[in-house]
């Protein structure tokens, strides 16, 4: 091999790309993370127009309180992987409804009492929730978008309501039997122990990369069941979860 040769092949190799020479990087096939953010919403009445339509009208105030959990990612190409959350969090939400025949059954005698005026309600949910969801990632990675499902265990539960001022009646096709209610006249009704102790719904949410491992996402979930139990019939319509939740995760290992 002569001279020239040589000085040929070591300009060659000099000259190829220096990515050329780096060696393959895997792509990555699972993820585990963590995660915190905080939830907005609460029950809501099913169908609406039970208690927020025509002259039915609600205001809310939600209680913010922070969602803590872990998660894990499995990858299945570039575009497609599947996540399961595991998240403990309290969904905690004060109204103030207006109504115009609202039918509460009282928790402590059974007695039906329809109402024509303010009401104000307080609720809150702590409850271990566990999604599983398909995401899709354009382009780089940097958009995700996400579908799937979730499960809920809700360790403790609080619904109360207390009605007035307005009026009161056990019969509300007679209107001579309508009678004035001060806030108070009423007591508070507890409904806690007609609450269930499981939910489950569907979960649609939008993801975005911050910096490397950062995510930030948005997510809306709605559930499938009444909160109450079928045998606790304490309103005239049912009442659904339903939220809304900003999560930031961190992606600590991939593999």
């Amino acid at each position: 091999m002569t001279r020239n040769t040589i000085l040929s092949l070591i300009l060659a190799v000099c000259t190829i790309p220096a990515f050329a020479l780096k060696p393959g990087k895997d792509p990555v096939k699972f993820a585990v993370g963590v995660h915190a953010g905080i939830d907005i919403g609460g029950a809501v009445p099913y169908p609406p127009g039970k208690a927020i339509g025509g002259q039915n009208k609600m205001s809310a105030t939600p209680r913010l309180t922070p969602a803590l959990g872990l998660s894990y990612t499995t990858m299945f190409d570039r575009h497609w992987s599947a996540v399961v959350e595991s998240t403990y969090k309290t969904v905690a939400l004060d109204a103030r409804t207006w109504v115009e025949q609202q039918g509460m059954r009282d928790p402590d005698d059974g007695t039906w009492q329809y109402f024509r005026g303010r009401a104000d309600a307080s609720m809150s949910f702590s409850m271990l929730e566990i999604p599983l969801y398909v995401r899709y990632s354009f382009g780089d990675g940097t958009n995700k978008v996400f579908l799937g499902g979730y499960y809920a265990r809700v360790f403790k539960g609080k619904f109360e309501t207390t009605p007035g001022p307005g009026m009161a009646t056990p019969t509300p096709g007679d209107d001579k039997t309508w009678s004035v209610v001060n806030k108070g006249d009423m007591g508070t009704l507890n409904f806690d122990n007609g609450l269930d102790k499981w939910d489950a719904g569907i979960i649609v949410g939008y993801e975005r990369r911050i910096i490397n491992r950062v995510n930030l996402s948005g997510r809306f979930s709605a559930g499938f069941k009444d909160v109450f139990r079928r045998d606790s019939r304490y309103l005239e319509y049912a009442m659904f979860h339903m939220r809304g939740t900003l999560m930031l995760s961190y992606m600590f290992m991939r593999k």
